[in-house]
């Protein structure tokens, strides 16, 4: 977001006519720890609702001062570690002060909401009186919106085994991995896909877990890969599994009406899906959008389940703005459409 330790973005124009109808709220985006203000500042910038100030560097700046403006703004978006994180929320002592946590300090929190808006019916409501938000991780994201129209649906049980794949850019690591992704004399191993969490003990199984209510540590597959931005989550399912015995075009039936009513989430035909794409599904082909798209393949015997979007989207700086409208009571697509 720049290179100074405190800026401010002034509202848009049009902000200082005294007859307007705007009101301002005050955003504090503090630190720049993650990927989440990677893009941030040019979503929320020049906004006429929004007074943003963009605290870069806690260590140049008073601690006094930063108190001050962590305590003045109607939220604070928290871009920093989890340790971090954990150090500056117990200043915030304003109980008016609205928090939302890009890290995953508090994803399993109980006393925090999981900031996924279309999660269930029941979650935006959550989140537009909570004080306190939990951006998910983008893993998390994708596998929740495979997940709970199944459970809510009452087509899967949610004691079933689940295998989850995931193939994301590099710039989901952060300044860091983009770095060692577009350094020249960067490994030879960086021009394939390389699969981590070979322990299989990653916090997103639990956080999943959490969010979903589902019995099991789901099996995740994740790979990094070289491009920079885009994530494809997929899931395939033996249907006779799950409760209900369906065809893969009855899933893809219940996946339609469960976003039927959701702008961000559009559920690609079913019939015309792999033509859609050519027959290959890539992981970089919502990169750009803060949209997600749904797709249902399959038979009568296995489906394969995927949701593709961009991590820096609507698995971040997306998932941000759209939180913060919801929780300041503005339009909730405004700068994400």
């Amino acid at each position: 977001m720049g290179q100074t330790a405190l800026s401010a973005i002034k509202p848009g124009k049009g902000s200082e006519d005294t007859e307007r109808s705007v009101i301002v709220k005050k955003v504090l985006v503090d630190g720049h720890y993650g990927t989440i203000n990677l893009n941030l500042s040019k979503m929320i910038g020049g906004r006429d609702d929004l007074e943003v100030i963009c605290l870069e560097n806690k260590n140049q700046i008073s601690d006094l001062k930063r108190t001050s403006l962590l305590n003045t703004a109607d939220i604070v978006i928290l871009c920093q570690s989890a340790q971090t994180v954990v150090e500056t929320v117990p200043k915030i002592t304003n109980r008016e002060v609205k928090i939302i946590d890009t890290s995953n300090a508090y994803r399993l929190a109980p006393t925090w909401v999981y900031g996924m808006p279309e999660l269930c019916p029941e979650q935006r409501k959550k989140i537009a009186e909570a004080r306190f938000v939990a951006l998910p991780a983008p893993m998390a994201v994708g596998s929740c919106a495979l997940i709970n129209p199944l459970l809510r649906g009452k087509i899967m049980p949610p004691y079933l085994p689940l295998y989850i794949n995931c193939v994301v850019g590099y710039s989901s690591g952060g300044a860091n991995m983009i770095a060692m992704y577009e350094d020249p004399a960067r490994p030879r191993s960086f021009s394939s896909a390389r699969q981590y969490a070979l322990d299989q003990q990653i916090l997103q199984q639990k956080e999943i877990m959490h969010a979903c209510g589902i019995s099991y540590r789901p099996s995740l597959n994740p790979m990094i890969d070289d491009y920079p931005n885009g994530i494809l989550v997929t899931m395939p399912m033996h249907l006779r599994t799950l409760q209900k015995r369906l065809h893969s075009r009855q899933i893809w039936d219940v996946f339609a009406k469960y976003y039927e009513k959701e702008p961000l989430i559009s559920v690609v035909d079913f019939d015309s899906s792999i033509d859609s794409v050519g027959g290959f599904l890539d992981a970089g082909g919502m990169a750009g959008s803060n949209k997600m798209q749904i797709f249902v393949f399959g038979d009568n015997d296995i489906c394969l389940l995927a949701a593709r979007f961009d991590n820096l989207g609507k698995g971040g700086s997306g998932a941000v703005v759209q939180n913060m409208n919801i929780m300041l009571g503005l339009d909730e697509f405004k700068g994400v459409l």
